[in-house]
């Protein structure tokens, strides 16, 4: 495979860009596109070589994040540097109308720039007034307009990534430009110091007022915590909240006490006095009891004695009588020593009792006394803590007063300016040069971009390949326009002989049309366009000559509403045409006449008829065609145009092939689609499309190169070789 050749496909398919064909849109309206951005480029020159040179002046400024100051104030001022915000907002603060104002004050406003162009009030030119803001005309303030002014040509910028600004003003004065940027500057720094300033002076009147609230709320605190001191003797609240706790504690303690003794008592009591309880000799507090224990020890020994004594005496013995008196006795005293016992036990129980009711009687009243001292002990301590916070309060606020008061002589600041502004020596605008350029490029490319755009909005046929990209016909031929001289010479529209590339064009759409289906050649062929004055008669008229050439040729003029070939061809309108013949008026013999200068019959149309649409009907007309057919080698029938009548619906069933003619660069697409459409409908064989009346060079801008080059050439190479000959003749 050839390598160029892939790469000239590649390069024709690359995105779908043709860039011949994007060039040939170019080449063909280049002086267009030059001539705009020429035009445009002056017209931009002038205007700039007229406008009053500006000139930009610029000072930097150094605004530091953090400032160091003497003492901690920062509360007092409510700035915190370190946010991401501040530069923005110093940024915002320069451009400000406050700062503005204050350089105008000291410099001067703003002079009027002088304008290069006149000025004029459009609203001149309205049919009505403009309306009136509701209380009538505002009055502005002219001072207001001069700061606007002098705003117009201020620039801040920060720098990126640093704490400078740059501070720029335009004008057209060099020296007040550069004066401007240094005195924005200075009322900048001015200002802070006067922001500074202002913030102490406020600071420190509202401290004052605010020492002498705390003062006096100190004074009153205090004088709260002495009298509830007096009011309820009270020296030291530690000391005297600590005896009831000392007290509670002991109270705790033997109450505690009182309650285990009372509870042994009563167990006691209950063996001895309680429901359950039996004989008082087996309770075990009795028993256990000494002085019980003795006196029973006593009665054994005596119930012992009688026993022995029961044993050698009988019971009237002195001695079995004395024993038993001392067993009663110790009997007695055992019984009487339980009763001793039992009454203590009682008293006992009954003592514990009021012990245990004593002691807590009184850890209620301890437990209330420590209440009443832990409520005063809360009262004198809630009033301490106030006494406290009023004297720290005043404490910080008369500290922060007196460092406010110091702080505010000082007037630091945290901006500087790191380099002044000098006066310029070279103008920022207008940029002469650059503008011109821009404006020859921007021009350009909308030359360009226009010229595309008509090409996209282009609705005609322009070259042969429009022919079927947008008709979807093949081309059978171009016929180039013929020049004004060539059509006035003329004695008939019958150029094929005089007219060397007309001829050549002509004969080689009889060739495409012979060559179409040599098989089945068209034998009727029907000549029509969309519209009229596209030239399809002058192409019916030389097509027949063409053919005439070979072939016994018939020319009918049907157009019957708007006959031409009559005219162009010199022929007698008087006698019998086309008409007569549907008519049925004449005979086919009279009705045809022969040219033999051209080797052509025509049967041409001479009066117009009423209703030339009724001639046309299936029956005649097919009639006359089947005579003629057998007659004659080829038919070549002149039609109306397709949208303005229906005549050539008729005459195409009658047709073997369609010649369609566009006229180049004038039919419009919509025209000639409908026209096809139209025909297509009744089912009619269109041959295809002949492009009439094209202009050579024109097709050559648009792609078509095949016409003026060749006839050019061969022309002038006739020129040269017949110099040649004469030459050589004339040395000979």
């Amino acid at each position: 495979m050839d390598k160029s050749a892939n790469n000239d496909e590649q390069w024709e398919g690359n995105d779908g860009l043709d860039l011949v064909h994007v060039w040939a849109v170019i080449n063909r309206r280049k002086w267009s596109i030059l001539t705009l951005a020429f035009v445009v480029s002056l017209l931009t020159g002038l205007i700039v070589y007229a406008m009053t040179p500006v000139y930009q002046a610029s000072a930097i400024v150094h605004i530091q994040s953090e400032q160091a100051n003497i003492v901690s104030i920062e509360e007092v001022y409510g700035i915190d540097a370190r946010r991401d915000d501040y530069y923005n907002t110093q940024a915002e603060i320069l451009k400000s109308r406050t700062i503005a104002g204050k350089v105008i004050d000291a410099h001067g406003a703003v002079p009027p720039a002088p304008s290069a162009l006149p000025s004029f009030d459009l609203r001149s030119l309205l049919p009505f007034k403009p309306p009136e803001p509701p209380g009538g005309p505002v009055n502005i303030d002219p001072r207001e307009g001069q700061i606007t002014a002098y705003l117009s040509g201020l620039t801040i910028a920060p720098i990126l990534r640093t704490q400078l600004v740059r501070i720029y003003y335009e004008s057209p004065d060099p020296r007040r430009a550069a004066s401007y940027a240094n005195a924005h500057a200075g009322a900048y720094i001015e200002s802070i110091l006067d922001a500074r300033l202002s913030v102490t002076q406020s600071a420190s009147s509202w401290m004052g007022k605010r020492v002498e609230e705390l003062r006096l709320n100190l004074q009153e605190s205090e004088s709260r915590l002495q009298a509830y001191r007096e009011q309820e003797k009270l020296i030291d609240a530690e000391g005297i909240q600590a005896l009831p706790t000392l007290r509670i504690n002991d109270l705790s303690a033997r109450l505690v006490d009182a309650r285990r003794r009372l509870s042994t008592t009563r167990i006691a009591y209950l063996q001895v006095y309680g429901e359950s309880s039996g004989s008082i000799e087996s309770v075990p507090a009795v028993l256990d009891n000494p002085a019980v224990q003795q006196f029973r020890q006593v009665q054994a020994q005596a119930e012992q004695r009688v026993a022995e004594l029961a044993k050698r005496y009988g019971p009237k013995h002195p001695k079995m009588i004395a024993a038993q008196s001392e067993l009663a006795e110790a009997t007695e005293n055992l019984q009487a020593q339980q009763g001793v016992v039992s009454g203590s036990i009682r008293a006992e129980y009954l003592a514990a009792q009021s012990e245990v009711r004593a002691l807590e009687e009184e850890l209620d009243s301890a437990k209330q006394q420590y209440q009443e001292v832990t409520r005063k002990g809360a009262d004198l301590a809630e009033l301490q803590r106030e006494v406290d916070t009023n004297r720290q309060l005043y404490e910080l606020f008369y500290s922060r007063m007196r460092e406010t008061a110091q702080t505010g002589d000082l007037e630091s600041v945290n901006a500087r300016v790191v380099q002044a502004a000098v006066v310029p020596a070279v103008p920022i605008s207008p940029r002469k040069k650059a503008a011109v350029m821009m404006a020859f490029a921007f021009s350009l490319a909308a030359g360009i971009g226009a010229v595309f755009l008509l090409e996209q909005l282009s609705n005609t046929i322009r070259s042969s390949s429009d022919v079927e990209e947008k008709i979807g016909l093949p081309l059978l031929g171009s016929v180039p326009m013929l020049g004004k001289r060539a059509s006035d010479q003329a004695a008939t529209a019958l150029f094929v002989e005089q007219e060397k590339e007309f001829g050549e064009a002509i004969r080689s759409i009889r060739t495409g049309l012979t060559l179409s289906d040599i098989e089945n050649p068209a034998k009727v062929i029907l000549v029509t366009s969309s519209i009229v004055e596209e030239g399809k008669s002058t192409v019916a008229m030389n097509l027949a000559l063409a053919f005439a050439k070979v072939e016994r040729v018939l020319l009918i003029d049907a157009d019957m509403r708007r006959p031409s070939i009559a005219r162009e061809l010199n022929l007698d309108r008087d006698t019998p045409g086309l008409p007569e013949l549907l008519a049925s008026k004449a005979h086919l013999n009279k009705s045809i006449t022969f040219r033999d200068d051209y080797n052509l019959e025509i049967l041409k149309t001479g009066a117009v008829p009423a209703d030339p649409l009724e001639l046309l009907s299936p029956a005649s007309f097919s009639r006359i065609m089947n005579t003629l057919r057998n007659t004659y080698d080829r038919i070549i029938i002149d039609s109306p145009p397709v949208l303005p009548v229906s005549d050539p619906a008729i005459l195409s069933t009658h047709a073997d092939s369609i010649v369609y003619v566009v006229k180049f660069d004038s039919t419009g697409m919509q025209q000639i689609k409908a026209g096809v459409q139209q025909l297509r409908r009744h089912h009619a064989r269109i041959a295809g499309v002949v492009l009439n009346q094209v202009d050579i060079r024109k097709a050559e801008k648009y792609g078509d190169i095949s016409y003026g080059g060749y006839y050019e050439y061969t022309e002038a190479d006739a020129k040269k070789e017949r110099r040649t000959r004469h030459a050589t003749a004339a040395s000979l």
